[in-house]
């Protein structure tokens, strides 16, 4: 790679394949969907610790009192 000619055929022969490939294939070829950075660095611990939270906060006297109160 002393001129950058290889690098120009691999660039050219990369983009030629791209080109000529279908969208529906390269769509099919494209990497899924990554999971948040919050699962991926700590598994399903802050999802866990969210739905404590959530059902912590709905269930305590202080929401019940506000909820019968409504009615």
């Amino acid at each position: 790679m002393g001129d950058g000619t290889d690098l120009l055929k691999y660039v050219t022969s990369r983009a030629v394949a791209y080109l000529t490939t279908p969208p529906d294939v390269r769509e099919k070829d494209a990497k899924p969907n990554r999971l948040p950075w919050t699962t991926q660095w700590f598994g399903m611990v802050p999802m866990g610790m969210q739905l404590w939270w959530d059902e912590r906060r709905s269930n305590s006297p202080k929401r019940k009192n506000e909820l019968e109160s409504e009615l």
